[in-house]
């Protein structure tokens, strides 16, 4: 600054904040159009709706809000979410990999029995963030803002069922390309029938067991129909929000900032909430336990064996990852070993 008094430095230090200030203040508030998952279900009402509704503004100061429906009320499969975000029909989707995996990179963050429990899902969401971010960039044209879980996916069945040796022969209603993986390794049949058809699927028996969440299965009365939960987990169904890129570049930098720090405050509230109410999902289904959110239902609780656990890990090493693997390709299957195969101790491929 050579030739400038101390004064002058001082009031060009001034004015490059007084410049600074007015053009933050001048972001008008944007509003951004979402599309949410199930209506009837926790993870909309407990998360994607008070976000939209509240908390975004809350937390941007005001510069950003959201206009949100679920799926279910404007008539959007799960598979399509994606897809019509990519054509810039909502500004941000919230959607789960498990439906929307054209592409098997998309998988790898969900495979079916890889995580246990609920830390080792977050952690291996973790480690695979930066390859999701960048398959829904090339597939999507959108730009990943978080993940979140569904609770643990388990086995409603309407017959009797002692363990995981009883699915064998039976038709199992699946998510996901790496969950019917699953139900082939341990001798099931897997069934490809979308969340709100599984009750009635199951009434004529066009399937004999479903997996879904613990309290999604209790929200849709899977228990009406259903006689037997086996709590083995096979997943914990991720859920990724991604805003469409054309709607992320229209926003001001102070915009996508607060955008990113609201996003990162859903991630965190949304795993504390959906795992807080895991186990009240089985006390209303099986009436086992205390269920704050309605009439218990009346399941058969079957808790896995270590003879069930053991068989699940054979499941995922000789069914799931081996298969994956084949749809992903070597490039793809180096990515997950580098990244996951360290949290989990498992190689896919190998």
């Amino acid at each position: 600054m050579r030739g400038y008094g101390k004064a002058t430095i001082l009031a060009l230090a001034a004015a490059a904040m007084l410049a600074t200030g007015p053009a933050g203040a001048q972001d008008k508030p944007v509003q951004l159009k979402a599309v949410g998952t199930w209506g009837n279900l926790s993870n909309w009402q407990k998360l994607e709706k008070p976000f939209w509704e509240t908390e975004l503004a809350a937390s941007s100061g005001g510069i950003l809000t959201g206009e949100a429906k679920p799926q279910t009320e404007l008539g959007v499969k799960g598979f399509e979410v994606m897809r019509l975000l990519k054509l810039g029909v909502f500004d941000v989707a919230h959607a789960l990999p498990i439906y929307v995996a054209e592409d098997a990179v998309i998988e790898g963050i969900d495979l079916a029995g890889v995580a246990s429990d609920f830390k080792t899902s977050r952690a291996v969401a973790d480690a695979y963030r930066d390859v999701l971010a960048e398959a829904l960039q090339k597939n999507y044209g959108a730009r990943l803002l978080n993940h979140y879980p569904f609770p643990a996916q388990v086995f409603y069945c309407k017959s009797p069922i002692t363990g995981i040796g009883d699915l064998k022969g039976k038709k199992i209603r699946v998510q996901g390309a790496s969950q019917g993986d699953f139900v082939e390794a341990v001798g099931g049949s897997p069934v490809t029938i979308a969340f709100a058809e599984v009750v009635p699927a199951m009434q004529k028996g066009v399937v004999d067991c479903g997996i879904t969440g613990t309290m999604p299965g209790y929200k849709a009365k899977w228990y009406e129909v259903a006689t037997h939960l086996f709590a083995l987990p096979v997943g914990y169904t991720i859920t990724f929000t991604a805003i469409n890129e054309n709607s992320w570049k229209k926003l001001s930098e102070k915009q996508q900032q607060a955008l990113l720090k609201a996003s990162k405050e859903f991630e965190d509230k949304g795993w504390k909430v959906i795992e807080a109410e895991n186990d009240e999902g089985i006390a209303c289904g099986t009436g086992t336990g205390e269920c704050t959110v309605g009439k218990p239902g009346g399941l058969t609780l079957v808790k896995p064996s270590e003879a069930d656990l053991k068989a699940r890990e054979t499941a995922l090493t000789e069914g799931v990852l081996k298969k994956w693997a084949a749809r992903c390709g070597a490039d793809c299957v180096k990515t997950w070993n580098a990244t996951v195969g360290p949290v989990v101790n498992l190689k896919a491929g190998s």
